[in-house]
């Protein structure tokens, strides 16, 4: 036995009648104030904490959606600009395979969600029709500047070709991976 517990053994009496005094209490009650303030701070903390994470999900989603309807809409705007300065039917067909090409991307979307490889192609297909909307961007601009020059505008037509069958072949990529 220890020589703490035997002095409590010997003064058992004197431990079990005295009360605390007045004063335990009232800092006894401080240091649950401070541990209250401390976890309500805490918590506040971690409140806001998760407001300005959820703010920043929110941008990030926000701008990812914006910059993919930012490229879309520059490509028309730029179709669109030199439009104002090219023949109408040179304008009909562009527009033309521009909608071919938004319909064969979405079907191509559509069918790779149900294979296991399908995300792999769907991204290296935009890859691939990302670099062809800059190569029809450059054009534009050498139209912009030159609208009845044939040869660029028969490179316009050729990069629009070049993109709709590079859309039909990777779609009938996706429909002959989903026959075998």
């Amino acid at each position: 036995m220890s020589d703490l517990e035997k002095f409590i053994r010997d003064h058992a009496e004197m431990f079990d009648d005295q009360e605390p005094s007045a004063n335990h209490l009232e800092r006894f009650e401080q240091r649950l104030n401070k541990l209250h303030a401390t976890s309500a701070k805490s918590t506040l903390t971690l409140v806001w904490m998760k407001i300005a994470a959820g703010i920043v999900i929110l941008l990030t989603a926000g701008l990812a959606i914006f910059d993919l309807a930012t490229h879309d809409f520059s490509v028309q705007t730029n179709l669109q600009q030199a439009a104002l300065s090219l023949p109408d039917e040179l304008v009909k067909v562009l527009d033309i395979y521009e909608r071919r090409s938004d319909q064969q991307l979405t079907e191509l979307n559509r069918l790779a969600q149900n294979c296991p490889n399908g995300t792999n192609l769907v991204q290296s297909t935009k890859d691939e029709v990302a670099q062809l909307d800059q190569n029809m961007n450059e054009l534009v601009s050498a139209l912009k500047e030159n609208p009845s020059d044939s040869r660029v505008q028969n490179a316009l037509i050729k990069n629009c070709k070049a993109k709709e069958s590079l859309l039909s072949d990777r779609i009938l990529q996706e429909k002959m991976r989903k026959c075998n």
